[in-house]
């Protein structure tokens, strides 16, 4: 597990210092100085049924967990720390993957993360080294509002109703209770997001700005959607915890790369990023490769690839190579409205993770053993 979780990071690194500056996705005005860093836990699923312990198992099997970092300007996983239960709470992985990103990312970084996380223990995690966090409430830890802060309201650019307070997130006992920043937003026939985040300063960071941001947590759903239908992780080669997170390591390693390739060609262009699929991207990446594969002896590849250039030879290289490389194919279709899509398959009997069927049939053997 640790050499996926480093084999990422490291390679990640390398991409990173690649990406074009002109190509970095807007922030909300008021965070500029911050560096925003979504995470989100992403399950591997369907793992196919191949391992003893596994024959003849009804239900869905869960291969690994892993807790993914995703750097928002340039759209880059930067990090991820894994366990190989697939059924473990992400929560125990904060401590492992903050120290990856902030090895990575300098700079203030703001935490985005979903209910999940929103604890004393998370939050402290977060906040520390002078970071901050924006966290979505969850009514698990208790809120003391302050009588002497009167609440603001307000509405975001769509005519919605928001309220703001500030007050105590824990009970006077517990010893991370902090002093926050809490968020309401009304959204009619939809869910009430309720935001929380120790940016106390509502004139320099307004309510506004936090409900963006916010809302773009969603860009990291969107890398699982594209690591699991674009480089094809709902077909897993792997049937053991280990491999299942690799093939994991690999698909976003995949997808740092494209991306890199999709800002360069956008900034050629004089195109927003948005406006390119990565799907239809990757497909003639992949052509090409499978070409190259098929014309060039494996013996003479590396004699094309001398060396590993600088940073800023890398950028002027990329720059060159992709100026001119452009088709209208690799642009996406105009938005359509989505049809409901057809019920899946449910899946009969409960899921389990390998690890944990694993574990149980050694176990059972040994105790056999010592009857």
């Amino acid at each position: 597990m640790g050499l996926s979780e480093a084999w990422l990071a490291e390679s990640t690194a390398r991409v990173r210092s690649g990406f074009p500056g002109t190509a970095q996705l807007p922030v909300p005005s008021a965070l500029q100085s911050l560096e925003v860093i979504i995470v989100d836990g992403k399950t591997i699923k369907r793992v196919a049924k191949r391992l003893k312990p596994l024959q003849g198992r009804k239900g869905g099997v869960l291969g690994g967990k892993a807790l993914v970092a995703l750097e928002l300007r340039s759209g880059l996983v930067v990090a991820m720390a894994t366990h190989p239960d697939g059924e473990t709470n992400e929560a125990k992985l904060i401590p492992a993957v903050l120290p990856q990103v902030r090895a990575q990312v300098v700079g203030t970084r703001l935490w985005v993360a979903d209910r999940q996380f929103c604890d004393l223990t998370q939050t402290a995690a977060f906040a520390s080294e002078a970071d901050h966090f924006l966290v979505r409430y969850h009514p698990k830890t208790h809120f003391c509002p302050d009588p002497t802060r009167p609440a603001q309201q307000g509405q975001d650019a769509q005519g919605r109703a928001w309220e703001q307070d500030w007050g105590w997130l824990g009970c006077e006992q517990a010893q991370h209770r902090r002093f926050v920043r809490r968020l309401t937003l009304y959204r009619p026939g939809e869910e009430t997001i309720m935001l929380l985040t120790d940016l106390l300063d509502a004139a320099q960071v307004p309510a506004n700005d936090l409900f963006d941001l916010y809302l773009a947590r969603w860009s990291i759903e969107r890398v699982f959607q594209q690591i699991t239908e674009v480089f094809h992780l709902q077909t897993l080669i792997g049937t053991t915890p280990q491999g299942t997170v690799f093939q994991l390591a690999f698909c976003l390693l995949l997808y740092n790369m494209v991306q890199v390739v999709r800002a360069y060609v956008a900034a050629a262009q004089a195109r927003p990023v948005p406006t390119l699929s990565t799907e239809l991207l990757f497909d003639d990446v992949h052509r090409q490769l499978v070409a190259f594969t098929e014309l060039v002896p494996s013996a003479q590849v590396e004699p094309l690839f001398p060396g590993l250039p600088s940073e800023e030879e890398l950028r002027a290289q990329l720059t060159r190579l992709l100026a001119t490389v452009w088709t209208a194919r690799w642009l996406k279709a105009p938005a359509k409205k989505r049809k409901v899509p057809a019920p899946r398959t449910p899946i009969r009997g409960n899921q389990t993770s390998v690890y944990r069927l694993v574990t149980a049939y050694h176990k059972q053997r040994v105790k056999s053993s010592l009857q």
